[in-house]
């Protein structure tokens, strides 16, 4: 992961399955480094992996997150965030290009403010 003052942007390795033991590590990190501010998500999907389609993942949402980025390097992946992006009632952005999606997050924050 790396964390900047507004944005977490994490790459998962290869072959990895996301389950809530998971989620609940990213939130930990969410909670020690953003309490007071907002942020941003940004999954940098470099690597193929999985994700348990367990509800609970798409219930959980931290205050302080403004939304979610996912960056794509494949039809495959676009085709899987679009899915992924049918779950969630928040912002969920789908993007070619990891510096779009860092854009995205700067606009959610500077709308918070």
């Amino acid at each position: 992961m790396e964390l900047t003052e507004h944005c977490v942007t994490a790459t998962v390795k290869e072959g990895v399955l996301i389950e809530l033991e998971h989620i609940a590590a990213l939130h930990e990190v969410f909670a020690e480094y953003y309490s007071e501010r907002s942020f941003g998500y940004i999954d940098n999907r470099i690597n193929q992996y999985a994700i348990n389609l367990n509800p609970e993942l798409y219930n959980i949402r931290y205050a302080k997150m403004v939304g979610i980025a996912i960056v794509c390097y494949t039809d495959n992946c676009i085709k899987n965030a679009n899915f992924e992006k049918t779950f969630y009632n928040w912002p969920f952005g789908v993007f070619k290009d990891l510096d779009e999606a860092k854009l995205w997050i700067e606009k959610l924050i500077a709308e918070e403010k």
